[in-house]
């Protein structure tokens, strides 16, 4: 182990001894090609680049205003307030509004004098009247004294420089007598109006910085070393973020005026307004300078038990970009020099995703607390044994999150193959030789089994009468702080929002389909409209998918208005694309949806569940339970509801294996217990008498048929394929219908007049007629019988029912291995 493993902190502030060879070193590594913006080297001034939106600047979107804002703000202050007493849509109000400023802006210059003699005009600027601030006064000493027209004719004189403004590096020229600019020589007069003595314009200006735009910084007002370590920082720290923020930087600058070196750890105290964007930017500026004093001393990032993964500039994994964990990780959490040794060459020599070194880390972690169970502590590689690495596979069996719940068994088996991946690259790389072969995973006995999840959280679709309860709605969705609400106007981000969530709520798609859909995604299939979409899972592309008429009307909506927007045009082959040009994916991301309806769904009024408490109240929705994927669920569950066969819905879901399909039918069989132990109390006989009986018997006695239940022994032991009297269950003393079969009786109506529709003999439609009769009889039977129920009852009975029928259609019921008695054998 090298001997500097501290932190970089434990450095300090270079000493006086050392400050100029550091600041050689800082001259020395700054690019001279670093062009963000623009770079004035005399006066220390940055200019952030307008069109180039990683410099966090813009101008007001207002067609005649010239202000310079942040690039998150759309408006300036002036044309913000205008449009809200306007009320006028955003775009509207960008395209015809006018600002009309009672006050000229600072460091703005309207145009030359016009004072013109023998052909020789005055260059210095205009204040008032068309005339300089000089000749403004001649004009109303003259003016007071009626010699205005002899001083115009005969001693007006055009002057042919500009005075500058006495503040050091000032860029705005001297408005009047006193040798200020306009910006400057309102600051100077307020001051002399609070001061009770006046202050001298001269004295006052060597001490005034400058006036800086939205997307300037000046790095004068700093002490020399200062300025170069700063300068240095913001170069390292422009290949990290995602976009510089000049206002930021300007803001901690102010703050470090009095302190003499960005390495100091005490600089965050100096922040008086410590905002989190203000603590980022300091912590960015301070994290690039230790990087390069810690070059500068010869210690390398490999030599350090705390890194810095901004320094490291780690990617993740989905966009390429650089992401980064937030602040510096300390890797001494993991107690063995070795392991912790083999960990900080893999992260700084195969740079990992952001997302592989947190979880390898956290496997490090892991293991080495299990290790540390040794009598030595697991310190001497040489040491371990077969058992040390069954001792750490154990530990990861018995992983568990903070709250103490277990992680799931992939999540577990994904970090027990990530530490022992991080073994195999340390003995690859040499920095592991020490440890012995006998320290590995056996494949045969070092196994995570793969858990089952629990039946009882199968069922994770949204009850349809939430969707419905939803849908009511929709006017809301996209509105608030959400993606894109300073790119686009607020009607198009509603409008592109609820697209997304029919899309998502009609097609069952997974999110990240959703988002990605091409612009052109719909055909039309035999007069059927169908979505073209790409499965990324499992990478099969342009599937096509039957969708509604609505869907593909609400499609085309957005369609047409995407097209009047002007968008990045990066994304300009997707339905949805991204609305900024800071964005790392040409489309929306997925997290942007998600968001988006997590904050629609909490601003929306208490949603009911399908039932009632005991005291008779509508149960209230887990407002938790709704997020993206959780519509496929609901997509699924509706074909299933619907008696769509399962081989069709597989189609529909674009699954592989039919299992996986078959699982969107399941019902929890936690629920279906409630749900017959309820309903197997308000089973009627044929007469409409009640038949109650247990749960237990309920379900071993009784078999589904198309009307109800059936109790015929036979019938029941052949899966309710033979029914003695081809099943005529209205006649029959066998029948037992509860009121889950309610809608089911109600479909024999359409069976009679599809049969009259097709010219059946009179036999036929006498028959179904009389069915229709008798099962008439036990309708209105069970209608009384639950009219007389208390309504909480009623409630709870129809909420098992539908839980039922849910059951039923996804049921693929298979035989029992008997035998059925013929009458023809029973002797």
């Amino acid at each position: 182990m090298s001997t500097a493993t501290a932190p970089v902190t434990a450095l300090g502030a270079p000493t006086r001894a050392t400050k100029k060879s550091w600041e050689t070193w800082l001259r020395a590594h700054i690019d001279p090609a670093w062009r963000p913006g623009e770079w004035d080297s005399a006066r220390w001034l940055f200019t952030g680049d307008l069109d180039n939106p990683r410099t966090s600047s813009s101008r007001c979107r207002t067609r005649r205003c010239d202000m310079i804002v942040r690039a998150q703000e759309t408006f300036c202050t002036y044309c913000s307030d205008q449009r809200r007493k306007s009320g006028l849509p955003r775009e509207e109000f960008a395209a015809t509004f006018t600002p009309a400023r009672s006050r000229s802006l600072p460091l703005t210059v309207a145009g030359p004098c016009t004072l013109t003699r023998d052909g020789v005009r005055c260059v210095r600027p205009q204040v008032s009247g068309g005339l300089c601030a000089a000749h403004h006064n001649s004009r109303k000493y003259h003016e007071a004294r009626g010699t205005f027209e002899r001083w115009l004719r005969e001693r007006a004189t055009p002057y042919t420089d500009v005075p500058v403004c006495m503040v050091t590096d000032c860029a705005g020229a001297s408005m009047n007598s006193r040798g200020l600019c306009n910006y400057h020589w309102r600051a100077w007069r307020a001051e002399c109006r609070s001061s009770t003595d006046p202050v001298p314009a001269a004295p006052w200006a060597a001490h005034q910085p400058l006036y800086l735009l939205a997307h300037q910084f000046h790095l004068a007002p700093l002490p020399e070393l200062l300025r170069w370590e700063v300068l240095y920082a913001v170069q390292q720290m422009d290949q990290w973020v995602r976009a510089l923020e000049p206002h930021w930087i300007r803001g901690v600058i102010s703050h470090l005026t009095t302190a003499d070196t960005l390495l100091d750890a005490t600089n965050t105290a100096r922040l008086t307004k410590p905002h989190q964007s203000a603590v980022r930017t300091l912590e960015n500026l301070q994290s690039a300078a230790r990087a390069g004093y810690s070059e500068f001393s010869g210690i390398t990032l490999i030599d350090q038990d705390v890194i810095d993964l901004r320094v490291l500039g780690l990617r993740h994994s989905a966009s390429g970009k650089r992401r980064h964990l937030p602040g510096r990780v300390d890797l001494r959490t993991v107690r063995q020099p070795w392991l912790r040794q083999a960990l900080r060459h893999w992260v700084t020599t195969a740079r990992p995703t952001t997302e592989d070194f947190k979880r390898t880390f956290h496997a490090t972690t892991i293991a080495s607390t299990a290790l540390a169970q040794r009598a030595d502590a697991g310190e001497d590689p040489v040491a371990l044994s077969f058992a040390d690495a069954t001792l750490a596979v154990d530990a990861f069996r018995a992983a568990r999150k903070r709250d103490g719940t277990p992680y799931s068994s992939s999540f577990r088996r994904s970090l027990l193959g990530m530490f022992f991946q991080l073994i195999a690259y340390g003995r690859r790389c040499g920095t592991l030789d020490d440890l012995p072969g006998t320290f590995t995973r056996v494949p045969v006995e070092h196994v995570i089994s793969v858990e089952e999840p629990n039946e009882d959280f199968i069922g994770k679709a949204i009850p349809e009468s939430v969707i419905r309860q939803l849908d009511t709605h929709l006017d809301t969705l996209g509105t608030g702080n959400t993606y894109g609400c300073r790119d686009i106007d607020p009607d198009a981000r509603h409008l592109l929002y609820r697209t997304m969530y029919i899309v998502l709520r009609d097609t069952g798609r997974r999110p990240l389909e959703i988002v990605s859909l091409a612009r052109d995604c719909l055909e039309n299939h035999n007069g059927q409209p169908t979505l073209i979409w790409d499965n990324h899972k499992r990478k099969r592309h342009r599937r096509r998918l039957p969708i509604t008429t609505s869907t593909a009307d609400a499609i085309r909506t957005w369609q047409s208005c995407r097209d009047q927007l002007h968008l990045p045009a990066k994304g300009d082959r997707y339905l949805f694309p991204s609305l900024t040009p800071l964005s790392d994916a040409p489309h929306i991301s997925s997290t942007y949806l998600s968001d988006a309806l997590r904050l629609w769904v909490d601003a929306l009024p208490p949603l009911h569940a399908e039932g009632t408490d005991s005291q008779g109240q509508r149960l209230l929705f887990d407002p938790s339970l709704i997020y993206p994927y959780a519509f496929r669920h609901s997509y699924a569950q509706r074909h299933a509801d619907a008696g769509t066969p399962v081989d069709v819905l597989r189609e529909l879901m674009d699954h592989k294996s039919i299992a996986m399909t078959q699982r969107y039918y399941t019902v929890s069989l936690k629920r279906k217990s409630e749900a017959v132990a309820k309903l197997s109390a308000h089973v009627l006989d044929q007469h409409g008498h009640p038949s109650p009986s247990s749960s237990t018997a309920y379900e071993m006695r009784s078999i589904a048929v198309p009307y109800g239940g059936c109790t015929e022994p036979s019938n029941v032991k052949a899966g309710g394929q033979a029914c003695p009297i081809r099943f005529q269950c209205a006649g029959c003393g066998f029948y037992r219908p509860d009121p889950s079969y309610l809608p089911a009786i109600n479909e024999l109506r359409a069976d009679c007049e599809t049969a009259r529709a097709m010219g059946a003999a009179e036999f036929v439609t006498t028959a179904l007629t009389a069915q229709i009769t008798a099962y008439q009889r036990v309708i209105d039977r069970m209608n009384t019988y639950l009219a007389s129920l208390p309504a909480s009852e009623r409630a709870q009975i129809e909420e098992a029912s539908t839980v039922l029928r849910k059951a039923r259609a996804g049921n693929n019921h298979t035989l029992l291995p008997l035998t059925t008695a013929r009458p023809k054998d029973v002797r």
